[in-house]
């Protein structure tokens, strides 16, 4: 039986990757600062604090850790605790490599808003270069800093499009709008949104490791305007959307520098992961949407 440790596994994802595993017959180790179950280990990366039981016979270590890129605006400070909680934590977790003499594969999650957002006619494939932003820069980092293990260890990057889960995470922010009646769409609406249902995302995880993948992997079922995915919870919730769309200057004067990824969007194709063999459950948004919030 192969040991996974997962990093963020008590987290929205974690928590469904971490079921998943289990029960796919993996001996699963969570890494939290604060263990509360069994099966969970202590460990604070900005201090350099791990239980190394959890880790000695890891064959495969995920890690999910990343504070939340649309939490709060982009201050100096928030911007460094963005790269820290990424970069960061894939470093100190390089620096304890020899602690994990057992380690096969290293997975880390990272970001679909790799590519910039200066093309949006264009469809993205993993081989096309980072853009220049503070989020494609921040996905470079992240995913380059995981890089540190090959070659003796298998590398793959989960970029992760908006996740659908009923739970929290995104809806979480959009539905309470759009049950009130107010939905609508972001500046011009047209600007693309990649999302995926988690379910699809966590089977990513699962698949990744069964096939001893490599490499980068857009993660993704699905892209659709803004317009469109806003239109879609009201359809789902039966609710109106007739709401004007929110002025592009008014989401900056609101989020300053975080409204690039509000107002901006990324096209991305899904058939490098689909050509090994993964089949998404739920690649339509209405049927996704309709899962998640009922």
């Amino acid at each position: 039986m192969k040991t996974i440790v997962v990093a963020g596994g008590t987290g929205l994802i974690g928590k469904r990757l971490v079921n998943l595993l289990r029960n796919s017959g993996y001996k699963v180790n969570v890494l939290s600062r604060k263990p509360l179950l069994q099966g969970e280990y202590r460990w604070d990366p900005r201090e350099g604090v791990i239980d190394e039981s959890a880790i000695a016979d890891a064959s495969v270590f995920i890690n999910l850790s990343g504070a939340g890129i649309a939490d709060e605006k982009w201050t100096h400070n928030r911007k460094l605790y963005l790269q820290q909680s990424r970069v960061g934590t894939n470093v100190f977790l390089y620096s304890i490599r020899e602690k994990m003499p057992k380690l096969e594969q290293f997975i880390c999650a990272s970001g679909i808003n790799a590519y910039g957002f200066k093309d949006p006619s264009k469809t993205y494939i993993e081989d096309d270069p980072y853009g220049g932003d503070f989020v494609s820069q921040l996905v470079k980092g992240w995913e380059l800093s995981a890089e540190q293990f090959q070659p003796d260890v298998k590398v793959a990057t989960v970029r992760t499009a908006v996740v659908l889960d009923g739970n929290g995470g995104a809806l979480q922010k959009m539905v309470p709008i759009v049950k009130k009646g107010i939905g609508s769409a972001l500046g011009s609406g047209d600007q693309m949104m990649p999302w995926i249902h988690a379910e699809d995302l966590v089977k990513i995880y699962l698949h990744i490791i069964e096939h001893q993948l490599e490499g980068p992997y857009n993660a993704l079922a699905a892209a659709s305007s803004n317009k469109e995915f806003m239109e879609s919870i009201a359809k789902v919730l039966h609710k109106p959307f007739w709401f004007p769309k929110v002025p592009a200057f008014v989401m900056r004067m609101m989020y300053g520098e975080m409204s690039i990824i509000l107002l901006n969007g990324v096209k991305a194709s899904n058939e490098k992961i689909i050509k090994t063999g993964f089949h998404f459950q739920h690649p339509n948004l209405d049927e996704a949407l309709e899962e998640t919030l009922q």
